[in-house]
């Protein structure tokens, strides 16, 4: 096979592998199996095109780490006396799976993603304001490609079935996830330089996560927005910084008008801003889920309990932070190797932060550890697949110090 066919055909499985994170829906063989994603099937072509060419394949120490954390699994689940559970280990599955896309990415990076980025964003964004607005019924269409669930039954209600604040939930039928996705748009399209064009990409993703409503993912614009600053301020841009607070502050107006039907409702991330979140019923029931999690935790603080999903689903909890998820069920050695997940790139790339890609993971990597502490981002299938692409994207950088197509803009 040609080089030039198999780049073509690594470029052609990792924009498939990103639409499947943008908008592909899971597909679900048997009630007692996990739902598949288009991906399953994909990565593994990827690592046959990869093997003729194996010996180019650079082991970092990122991709060992995943290797040394699939292999660490296997101790909590046979401690926990689980080895017949079929659902654990699909956990094994899912991180290597992660190491398998990063290898995909990796040989596709040479590539120039950002057309099909911003064609997907722009896709998204039709997508979810028909949804928003359900437009000739659009939402019911919606739940028969995606599935129903409780956040379907209450888009714009509250918990009494009144019309409420609305929070957007796209093709990832979460809130909280369809943000993270839109801030991985935002953090792509950070602007490097002062054009209104450029701007105003980075703007109307920030205007989509306003409209999910997403309190976790404030903190994250909060972040992003930090970083622009600084970047407007190195490159001498000072007399135009008031234009960032000036446009988010507009942005954000413009969100929570549309989700509080022209402020008729208070918004979700009002709460935040005026501290009552702080005394919400939602923090109160992540209160006590954590007090749980905690107390089992010291009981078996080493190892965990293993993945042990039919414990969340039997006693109707949600996790909602990844760092006690990954203590509970992998024990104090499986929270190190999550945060190495996390910190091992950012160690490496922070050395050579010039390069955008290199800052695109630094930003997103802070958005990650923000949204963990009231979510599951790495473990959201669709956000952990886009992690590990700008993770692709950065190593290969560092490792071979030379510019791709990706930066020219």
């Amino acid at each position: 096979m040609s080089p030039g066919l198999r780049n073509k055909l690594f470029y052609t499985l990792a924009i498939l592998v990103l639409m499947d994170a943008f908008v592909f829906p899971d597909v679900r063989i048997s009630s007692r199996l996990p739902a598949f994603q288009l991906t399953d099937f994909l990565w593994p072509l990827g690592i046959l095109l990869i093997l003729p060419n194996l010996k180019k394949v650079r082991i970092n120490f990122w991709l060992l780490w995943l290797g040394l954390f699939s292999i660490y699994l296997v101790i909590p689940i046979t401690l926990n006396d689980r080895l017949g559970e079929v659902n654990d280990w699909f956990e094994i599955y899912k991180t290597l799976k992660l190491g398998g896309l990063f290898l995909l990415f990796s040989f596709a990076s040479t590539q120039n993603f950002t057309g099909f980025i911003r064609a997907s964003f722009i896709g998204l964004v039709v997508i979810n304001l028909l949804h928003f607005f359900d437009v000739l019924n659009f939402n019911h269409w919606m739940q028969e490609v995606y599935g129903s669930s409780i956040h379907w039954e209450f888009f714009g209600k509250d918990s009494e079935g009144n019309p409420a604040v609305k929070r957007m939930l796209g093709t990832l039928g979460n809130p909280n996830s369809n943000a993270l996705l839109f801030l991985f748009f935002a953090v792509f399209f950070i602007p490097q330089e002062n054009s209104w064009k450029a701007k105003a990409w980075f703007f109307s993703a920030l205007l989509m996560v306003f409209m999910c409503q997403s309190r976790t993912s404030l903190l994250g614009c909060f972040a992003i927005i930090i970083y622009l600053l600084i970047v407007q301020y190195k490159q001498g841009n000072r007399n135009h910084l008031w234009q960032i607070p000036l446009l988010t502050a507009v942005v954000y107006c413009i969100g929570l008008m549309l989700s509080t039907s022209f402020f008729r409702y208070t918004g979700y991330s009002d709460s935040l801003l005026n501290g009552s979140a702080m005394h919400s019923h939602s923090l109160r029931s992540r209160w006590e889920t954590w007090g749980i999690l905690w107390e089992m935790i010291q009981e078996k603080t080493w190892f965990g309990y293993g993945p042990y999903k039919s414990f969340f689903t039997e006693n109707h909890l949600y996790a909602e932070n990844e760092y006690l998820l990954m203590w509970w069920r992998y024990g104090l050695f499986g929270i190190i190797f999550y945060l190495g997940i996390l910190l091992i790139p950012l160690r490496l790339l922070l050395r050579n932060f010039a390069e955008l890609k290199h800052q695109r993971y630094v930003v997103f990597s802070a958005v990650m550890f923000l949204a963990a502490l009231t979510n599951n981002p790495l473990t959201e299938r669709s956000i952990g697949m886009l992690f590990v692409f700008l993770v692709a994207l950065a190593y290969h950088e560092w490792n071979l110090h030379e510019k791709t197509a990706l930066d020219r803009q």
